[in-house]
């Protein structure tokens, strides 16, 4: 429902798209990035009843920030929220009167976001085409024709990339730079980057094409929602924002190269920062590091390049809880909503405190600074108009209280002020006052190509690409100078191809893949002069596939199954845990060490922050028995010459000296010939023991996937051991197919957490025993609408199998395609897999792909 209230006088723009009209706000901070506008006119007072109320709509209710673009609003809703219809969409509206112009709905899938955190993300709009680009909750990233709606193309980032979306909901934001979208996230991807790492991706916005992969450290604690920002700094762009690992982290925007980080907390910080008179500001809420105070707001220099968390630091104020707003820097001070419902102004060059004004009890959206005005919201409905104060920092004007909670944060466009909640969005503005702003101050200019002609930085793309055997791969190689501007793109005739893998490149730089059943990688590497870029490449063929893992090796091609996934000998394991329960873990966490290092030694000591010889007698369950180098010779040495025995070992030693406390140094064996080779799910990486991962090809159909698993059941003292079970599952065409342990029951599913997009029968099954997974997905219509059916079996692997299915459950909207996958949670105890097999429905052909 809408409620027009006040025909507000509608100025007809002759800006074109292309243009970029300077009153548009394209992206969720404004057009300078920094939350604040040059209008003038804004409305000092409104009512929800009718004051300065220009529109009211319902429709457009969200946690979202919204943008506006060539006359048009954009966010992002819930789609039939509550019903077991529900999905998300980007929604289209006229920004004057707030009609829905049309929606783009998509469904959240093979995700642990809760229905409530739908639209956790903003859009961000490319005035240069007129599309925007939606990164949403279930990891869906979509480029959408502005004008029509339509979608350009997609990209299920979980899927193909391995991100990570989680119950809290943190969602990143995407932002535009040139001709590239740029959008990050934790990644658990395949190869080197099966470890998990908050990463960032650029991406073709014109066709969605990854043109750059970066990392920031490895096993970050945390997913964030830290916005990026995009500056000028020394002549230099840089693409600055926090990161999962505790860190702020700038990139150059073209090429992905890392220029500088600065870490603050071993948590992920969710904070946009701001770059304003030479520094950049941001903030947490966790705990600092080297101190057990928690939150701060600091200024770092990124004038400086690599590790800056000592150099680059300007100032900290401690115990300041900036973890979810951004700031603004307005006239010399920060402005800046804590985690608690403060206002707060504090000195920019110094960061002591100006003052502060009390909001509620809760800050998440962020103000924006309009007219002279501040324009900000509290999380229970609480909305405030403030001035800025010279000796108090901030005077109030006005407020409003809503019946309703406030997420996403005011924004400012042609003379309205648009604020979100998350039953209805209000447009408010003054009555006939034509929009109009000062100018935006002029930006700093980057330094002139021409003064750096030197090639610096190679970029091969797309520097990812998942392929069918014999099918072909063009590459384009371009040339950036030091500050990462473009300088060209590279003649083939002037680049040495080379492939390490599976594959042919020719000197054209086309790219063919092998035509064999095997799933197989590959690196690109091409060399100009004596720089090199690369790009990677998976090969995954049609089905039917069959993987036996016969070789005790993960197949690399699947996407989050590495590193929380290792391969071992079942019948190996099966007699040391025959013989000694602790001997097959002892066994089990070797191998992962050796297999997740990619090393043949390790050394499990507490000398590092890792505290290795801790978790390992952790995992063993010896931290209390054992904790001193004697008790651990005693207790481990008679293991340990097991292990040599059976070839994990070539060999071992207690290394402990004074400095580092008690150390195990192992050397890898060559091991002896495989019995049963296994994929095990491993609970020795604690942020690891839940988990998905995908085999293949997202645009994957009609097909049947199919795996044995096996429970393990390590002794315990626990009353019911039930509860200490694994949950197993198998993924196809992006539903779930669960037997879960603890519960005793079987269950298919998609958006895993909503109340309503489930069904579950109750189901015995017991560990110590392989039991066959069976999942088919299919597509009919039903009353003019498309539905999938989704059909699974279990039964004790060996028996015949049952003829009926033994679960049944129709949902919509449908899912047409999705790629295979497995599922396991694994707190307590292993999980194997085996016999892994897909098969299609229906033939296809690689040509009609």
């Amino acid at each position: 429902m809408i409620r027009l209230l006040m025909p507000l006088l509608v100025v007809a723009s002759s800006v074109s798209a292309a243009e970029n009209d300077p009153l548009d706000w394209t992206y969720w901070r404004g057009p300078e990035l920094n939350g604040i506008s040059r209008e003038k006119n804004l409305p000092d007072k409104w009512s929800p009843d009718g004051e300065n109320l220009v529109w009211a709509s319902d429709a457009l209710g969200s946690r979202s920030t919204p943008i506006v673009m060539g006359g048009k609003l954009y966010t992002i809703c819930r789609h039939n929220p509550h019903t077991k219809y529900e999905a998300e969409k980007v929604v289209c509206a006229d920004a004057a009167t707030g009609k829905v112009l049309w929606e783009n709905i998509f469904n959240v899938f093979e995700s642990d976001v809760p229905d409530t955190r739908v639209g956790w993300s903003a859009v961000v709009g490319d005035p240069e085409t007129g599309n925007v680009f939606c990164q949403g909750v279930s990891g869906n990233f979509l480029c959408i024709n502005g004008e029509t709606g339509a979608t350009i193309w997609s990209r299920p980032l979980h899927e193909e990339f391995g991100l990570l979306t989680t119950y809290g909901g943190r969602t990143n934001f995407p932002i535009i730079h040139e001709d590239l979208v740029i959008i990050s996230g934790v990644v658990i991807g395949w190869g080197e980057m099966a470890r998990p790492s908050h990463r960032v991706l650029g991406f073709q916005k014109s066709n969605g094409q990854a043109v750059w992969f970066s990392s920031t450290r490895p096993s970050p604690e945390d997913t964030t929602y830290s916005a990026p920002i995009i500056a000028t700094i020394n002549g230099q762009k840089q693409f600055i924002l926090g990161t999962g690992d505790g860190g702020v982290w700038s990139f150059q925007p073209r090429t992905g190269k890392p220029l500088w980080s600065y870490f603050v907390s071993l948590r992920g910080l969710n904070t946009a920062p701001v770059y304003a008179d030479g520094m950049v500001i941001c903030g947490h809420s966790e705990e600092n590091l080297g101190d057990n105070k928690m939150g701060a707001l600091f200024a770092i220099d990124p004038t400086k390049s690599g590790d800056i968390t000592k150099t680059g630091e300007i100032w900290k104020t401690k115990e300041m809880f900036i973890g979810k707003t951004a700031p603004i820097v307005l006239d010399g001070r920060i402005y800046a909503i804590d985690d608690g419902g403060n206002f707060f102004v504090v000195d920019l060059k110094t960061g002591e405190e100006i003052g502060k004004q009390k909001l509620g009890t809760m800050g998440r959206g962020s103000p924006v600074y309009g007219d002279g005005k501040f324009y900000c919201a509290e999380a229970n409905g609480r909305i405030y108009i403030f001035a800025p104060d010279e000796k108090k920092g901030l005077k109030k004007i006005h407020q409003v209280r809503l019946d309703a909670e406030i997420n996403g944060s005011p924004i400012i466009s042609h003379g309205r002020v648009y604020i979100p909640t998350d039953n209805m969005m209000y447009c408010i503005g003054l009555k006939d006052v034509e929009p109009s702003a000062d100018p935006i101050p002029p930006q700093p200019e980057e330094t002139p190509v021409a003064e750096n002609p030197e090639p610096a930085t190679v970029v091969v793309a797309p520097v990812e690409s998942l392929l069918y055997p014999g099918q072909k791969q063009p590459y384009q190689v371009r040339l950036y100078n030091k500050l990462g501007q473009f300088l060209k793109v590279v003649d083939s005739k002037d680049v040495t191809f080379t492939v390490d893998g599976p594959g042919t490149i020719g000197a054209d730089g086309k790219y063919v893949s092998e035509n064999s059943r095997e799933h197989t990688a590959a690196i690109v590497t091409a060399k100009v002069g004596e720089l090199t870029g690369t790009a990677r490449i998976r090969v995954v063929p049609e089905f039917p596939w069959s993987f036996t893992y016969d070789d005790a090796i993960v197949p690399i091609t699947g996407v989050g199954m590495r590193y929380r996934h290792i391969g071992l000998d079942f019948d190996l394991f099966q007699k040391l845990k025959a013989e000694d329960v602790l001997t097959a873990k002892v066994y089990t966490y070797l191998k992962t060490s050796f297999v997740n290092s990619g090393r043949d030694a390790a050394k499990y000591d507490d000398s590092t922050p890792a505290q290795a010889w801790t978790q390992f007698r952790r995992y063993l369950g010896l931290l209390e028995s054992v904790t001193n180098a004697e008790q651990a010779k005693a207790t481990l040495d008679p293991h340990l010459k097991r292990m040599v025995e059976e070839g994990v070992l070539e060999s071992f030693a207690w290394t402990g000296a004074p400095e580092t406390g008690t150390q195990l140094s192992v050397k890898a064996g060559k091991g002896r010939e495989i019995g049963n080779g296994v994929m095990c799910k491993i609970t020795t990486i604690p942020k690891g023991t839940r988990s998905q991962g995908w085999l293949g090809h997202a645009d994957s159909r009609d097909y049947v996937i199919q795996a044995d698993v096996y429970a393990v059941a390590w002794p315990t003292e626990a009353p019911d051991p039930i509860a200490l079970m694994p949950d197993a599952g198998i993924m196809g065409q992006r539903y779930r197919l669960e037997l879960m342990g603890a519960s005793q029951q079987l269950k298919v599913y998609s958006w895993y957490p909503h109340d309503q997009k489930y069904f579950e029968v109750p189901f015995q099954w017991s560990t110590e025993k392989w039991y066959t997974m069976k999942l088919q997905v299919t597509t009919d219509s039903r009353d003019g609408e498309d539905w999938s059916l989704v059909q699974g079996k279990v039964w004790e692997t060996g028996t015949p199998e049952p003829e009926a299915w033994s679960i049944e459950w129709r949902d919509r909207p449908a899912n047409y395609s999705g790629s295979p996958g497995l599922f396991g949670n694994v707190k307590q105890s292993e999980l194997f897999f085996d016999n892994v097999k897909v098969t299609s429905l229906k033939p296809t052909t690689t040509a009609a792909k």
